[in-house]
């Protein structure tokens, strides 16, 4: 922790951190909450361009937020600082009690960095707490940090992103893990993914090549469906033709479900998945003969080793609650795909 002088205030902040015992707590708060200790002026300046940053909105068609900023008075500190997601704000001209503990954590050259602009974010694994990460923000003013906040909100989410993902893979596999139905899968289909406790096999089509797993509980429905097409020509990769194929499959095997097309809803952009150059696909589905809708996301790409073209789809039905921590499980069961050949490969890897 080079970056931060041995103060008082740090000193104490550990030792409260690891009284009674002499090993760091295990964090506290939930998964999606960032802890956000400013002092008032800061906040009033920059909390428009820190929600902008953290509180990404996803319809379900509802409004959901991933992560929810929760904002801590300076002399609640000490409540707050074993939490998991925690974030300081403060600018070097201002005179706040926050913003002068957090320019007094810089060493020397790294305020340097920070008054000519090439730093401005700071984060930090574990300071107080087990599975905890600390962000320190501070720039020279709030009007150079709010310009650094957007500039670098992509990078900013991703921090706690990937950590919320990883948790949520533990989360989800801590319990017993379906490996017999992924082998079974793997052996007949030629792909596999890692399957969560309690989903089990709703429509299994090989002459259509399409499997779909779903789970079930009252008044809620979640399910993922792999579709997939031999001896495929890349060139049909676009987003019109995933539309279309996603909608087909739709009125064939969901009950005439279709996505919402509407720009408002519909988001479509090219990602990396499972090592692949994908045409992504988030947003609604709905069905007008059942009267029911919800979120989906789906993942669209060509396998060059096996010439297919795989399409892998998560949907949500939960119209009495959140549906987000539902669909990001899904997203992060889908994101275990793997071939035949990939799954070949790490067995050889592992083997050498």
């Amino acid at each position: 922790m080079k970056w931060i002088r041995a103060n008082s205030w740090v000193w104490v902040v550990c030792l409260l951190a690891i009284a009674g015992c002499f090993s760091k707590p295990e964090s506290t708060g939930p998964m999606t909450a960032l802890f956000v200790v400013a002092d008032a002026d800061i906040r009033d300046a920059l909390e428009g361009p820190l929600r902008a940053t953290f509180e990404r909105v996803i319809r379900t068609p509802q409004v959901e937020k991933v992560f929810e900023l929760v904002w801590v008075a300076p002399d609640k500190f000490n409540e707050v600082a074993t939490k998991r997601n925690l974030a300081l704000v403060g600018t070097l001209d201002a005179d706040g009690e926050i913003s002068r503990k957090v320019a007094g954590m810089l060493a020397p050259q790294v305020r340097s960095r920070v008054e000519e602009g090439s730093a401005f974010v700071f984060p930090k694994e574990e300071p107080w707490a087990r599975n905890q990460i600390l962000l320190v923000l501070v720039g020279t003013s709030v009007e150079e940090l709010a310009k650094k906040l957007t500039q670098n909100k992509d990078y900013l989410y991703a921090l706690l992103e990937k950590r919320l993902l990883d948790e949520t893979e533990v989360q989800i596999f801590e319990q017993f893990e379906q490996k017999e139905l992924s082998a079974e899968i793997l052996s007949k289909y030629g792909w596999t993914l890692r399957i969560q406790h309690d989903y089990f096999p709703n429509i299994e089509r090989e002459d259509s090549q399409f499997y779909m797993l779903r789970r079930s509980l009252p008044g809620r429905e979640r399910w993922l469906f792999v579709h997939w097409i031999e001896d495929a020509d890349p060139a049909l990769l676009d987003s019109a033709w995933v539309l279309n194929t996603r909608d087909k499959l739709g009125m064939k095997f969901y009950k005439s479900d279709k996505i919402n097309s509407d720009p408002r809803y519909l988001k479509i952009a090219e990602v990396t998945f499972a090592n692949r150059r994908a045409i992504m696909m988030e947003g609604l589905w709905e069905n007008d003969q059942e009267a029911a809708g919800g979120p989906f996301r789906n993942y669209t790409f060509y396998d060059e080793a096996s010439g297919r073209i795989y399409m892998i789809d998560v949907a949500v039905f939960f119209p009495g609650g959140r549906k987000e921590p539902f669909l990001r499980q899904l997203d992060v069961m889908a994101h275990t795909f793997q071939t035949a050949g990939e799954v070949k490969k790490l067995k050889a890897g592992e083997g050498s």
